[in-house]
């Protein structure tokens, strides 16, 4: 089955390093990776390259990778893509991605002002 890349990207109001260890954190996972209330992911962090990658650990969902650059003054740029197959509509990914991205940066928020 043929796959495409969707992508998403959101400013976050935190340093990079903190973007990326919120968006790894497996307590965390759930709350912010698209579906992922409900699947099971395996995520791996690769902090040298700024980016965090995952898998879903069944046969549903989408494998993705997140990308966090410092934006200066304590600020960040993540992009979201993943792998989807040719049928699934892209506005509807993007939108779940918009989505992810919110959740996400609402994670930091609750991590930043509780760490």
């Amino acid at each position: 089955m043929a796959t495409r890349t969707v992508t998403s990207s959101h400013a976050m109001a935190a340093d990079a390093d903190i973007v990326l260890n919120t968006a790894s954190d497996p307590t965390r996972a759930k709350a912010w990776l698209p579906g992922g209330d409900s699947r099971e992911y395996d995520i791996d962090l690769r902090a040298a390259e700024g980016r965090v990658e995952w898998r879903p650990a069944g046969h549903d969902g989408w494998p993705g990778r997140l990308r966090v650059v410092g934006s200066g003054s304590g600020a960040s740029q993540a992009e979201l893509q993943v792998e989807v197959d040719d049928a699934a509509d892209p506005d509807e990914v993007r939108e779940s991605l918009d989505g992810a991205l919110r959740a996400l940066a609402a994670e930091v928020d609750q991590n930043f002002n509780v760490s």
